[in-house]
Order: structure tokens, then sequence, then C-alpha cells
């Protein structure tokens, strides 16, 4: 692994992990983080039901639509998208981003670099959402809300120390990277209950989108005017609707 010469401590800042989490449980109650948990078990089945290895030959037009739907960055450029790369098109490239022979780092750059019609932000999403859904114990998210390497902003960069530099030649070796990085603070995270709000990675994806959403109130309240902090969804909603969860329904869950 990358960081193998590092130690834990050396690349998660836990004191500052713990004052995020902190602040999120004092904006949400405990349950409702572990209800978001629940929503990402839902979506990862409902991703599993549409793109496994022994169902994904078998996808319509209108399940890959309802999966776009459920990604947070593209979901309202769904039919756009589909029209302009071809379904059959997109089909083949999706398998051979889950299923591919290749190398993972080489299919996700093949991935990004194929599809047309989004900008390269939304493509890394699309990415990383597919794969983490449909094999979370082996995949993780990389959004830009989680790191944007070219600002340097997102939830991930605050909970690590400075030394951590989690950028690659390619993207898909930065998605290698980030993904070591994420292991990590998983590992502090559930040591530590601040990735407690749901099983594996699931957890920590909670955890990053806390820390997105109390960035963001925090970023906006000394930037913002009163009235436009008042039309701000409250953390629970935020969480959701940045892990693409937000119309999941805890009975569907």
């Amino acid at each position: 692994m990358l960081y193998d010469t590092l130690t834990v401590k050396e690349i998660v800042d836990s004191e500052t992990a713990l004052e995020f989490m902190k602040e999120a449980t004092r904006l949400a109650k405990s349950w409702q983080l572990e209800e978001i948990g629940q929503r990402l078990e839902k979506k990862s089945e409902m991703f599993l039901s549409i793109l496994a290895a022994d169902k994904i030959d078998l996808m319509s037009e209108e399940q890959l639509d309802k999966v776009i739907g459920f990604i947070f960055m593209i979901r309202r450029k769904s039919k756009r998208l589909i029209e302009a790369n071809g379904f059959d098109n997109l089909h083949q490239r999706i398998k051979t981003l889950l299923y591919g022979s290749d190398p993972l780092e080489i299919r996700f750059d093949g991935f990004v670099d194929s599809i047309q019609m989004i900008e390269e932000r939304m493509r890394i999403n699309f990415a990383s959402e597919l794969l983490h859904f449909s094999a979370p114990e082996k995949y993780w998210l990389w959004t830009n809300w989680i790191w944007d390497p070219d600002n340097n902003t997102g939830a991930l960069p605050l909970v690590l120390q400075e030394e951590v530099d989690p950028v690659g030649e390619t993207n898909g070796e930065t998605y290698i990277k980030v993904g070591e990085a994420m292991l990590r603070l998983n590992e502090v995270g559930h040591a530590r209950s601040f990735a407690k709000m749901g099983r594996g990675l699931f957890g920590t994806d909670v955890f990053l989108a806390c820390v997105y959403a109390v960035y963001m109130y925090t970023a906006f309240k000394i930037k913002l005017s009163e009235e436009f902090n008042r039309i701000l969804p409250e953390l629970p909603e935020l969480t959701q609707r940045v892990l693409g969860v937000h119309k999941i329904t805890m009975e569907q869950a």
C-alpha cells in the first residue's frame, strides 16, 4: 500500500474527526445518522439487483436510469447522459468498469475518459458510485464533496494530516490513493466510534457526509446572510442528498 510507511496516526487527524462528529451529533440525532447508514445498505442492494455479475447482462435502459437517479451529482442528467453516450455503449462501459480483467486504476481511467456530455468530476463520481455500491466491501467513494483535488477541498482533507497527499498521475491512480486513505480513516473511525453509523465503509460515508455538512454550515454562516442560511437543508437531509439516498424511505430500507 502507498501509506505502508506511515502509521494510522500520521494519516488520520483523529481529534479533528471527533470534533466534527461532536458538532454533527449536535445538529442531528444519533438514530438519524444510523438511519442514513441503513439507507446506504438499501441503495447498495438496489445497485446489486441490477449490476451484480449475474444480472448486469440483463440490465435495461430503464434500470440504468434508475441507478443514475441515485447518484447525487448526475441524477438530473440521466436521460441526456444515456442519449449522448448510447445505452449499449454505457452498458458495456459499466460492465468493463465493474468486471473487466485490467487493474482497477486502468478500468477507472478507461471509464472516466470514455463518458461524454458531463464534466470530469461528474464522470469520477459516476465511476466511484458504481464501484462502491456494487461492491462496498471492495471499493470506496471518491466524489468532489469527499475531495476535489483541483481546489483541495472536500471532507477528506479536513480529517487527514496535512502530510497526506492522495494525488496520483491519473484519475485511476488517485482513486487508489484516496481508497487507501479511506481505509485507514475507516479503521480509526470504527475503533473510535465516529464511523459507527453503518457497517464497513458505509459508516465512513456517513461520517464524511457529516463533515462536509458541518463545514458547509460553518462557511455559509460566515459568508452568507441569515436569510439564505435558513433555506439550507438540515444536516440529516443534506447528508442524505449528497449520498444519493434522500428518496429511499425507511419502509424500503
